[in-house]
């Protein structure tokens, strides 16, 4: 996995900053990852806390597979290449790599 660094964190423009934060569900990824205290996740248990972050306690199966799908697909590989989290798609593996500014831009977002 990969791990953060100075130039990682440059390279990402505030342009594309806010567009990564522009959708909800990558604001609650991110979120979830910054104040979990553990770097990597698996790609389920990641689904389910954004299940029910987004639906509360009570989210059944079938949303948290919608999620997860939509992780795997859209989500994780937009923040993979923006250097913020490492997402091996084939392990379902996601590291939380961070960002400072990221974290500083959702502050102020929410």
């Amino acid at each position: 996995m990969v791990a953060n660094d100075e130039n990682s964190e440059a390279e990402v423009s505030l342009t594309e900053r806010l567009e990564l934060l522009a959708s909800k569900r990558r604001r609650t990824v991110l979120e979830l990852l910054a104040a979990s205290g553990t770097a990597v996740h698996s790609l389920e248990s990641l689904a389910t806390a954004v299940t029910q972050a987004e639906q509360g306690a009570d989210a059944d199966a079938q949303p948290a597979r919608r999620v997860r799908l939509c992780l795997h697909h859209v989500h994780l590989p937009k923040l993979d290449a923006a250097g913020l989290v490492a997402y091996d798609p084939g392990c379902h593996v996601v590291e939380y790599t961070g960002s400072g500014a990221v974290e500083q831009l959702l502050e102020t977002v929410e």
